[in-house]
């Protein structure tokens, strides 16, 4: 007989997928650059990340700025997109 084998049962949720954690972390109203998702996540492929998020209808802002003597990008959300999200957030009691 042969066994095969197989993952362990948890109750703990799913890992997220990279555009999962970006949006979450531009959710909270913070910029993000290549370097933060590295350090931060260990996400390596930010600007395609940007790039679906951006094709779902999130409005990302991106600016190229020159930190010594090299570009990089970065990323926010635009305001509307964070107040639109806030509002949907806000329960309403009667």
């Amino acid at each position: 007989m042969t066994t095969t084998a197989t993952a362990p049962v948890t109750n703990e949720q799913a890992p997220k997928t990279h555009i999962e954690i970006i949006r979450t972390h531009l959710m909270t109203g913070a910029t993000i650059t290549i370097w933060d998702s590295i350090r931060l996540y260990r996400i390596t492929s930010l600007a395609p990340r940007i790039y679906d998020l951006r094709a779902e209808g999130l409005l990302i802002q991106s600016e190229m700025v020159k930190h010594n003597n090299k570009w990089f990008a970065v990323y926010w959300l635009d305001e509307h997109t964070l107040l639109d999200s806030e509002l949907s957030n806000i329960e309403v009691t009667p």
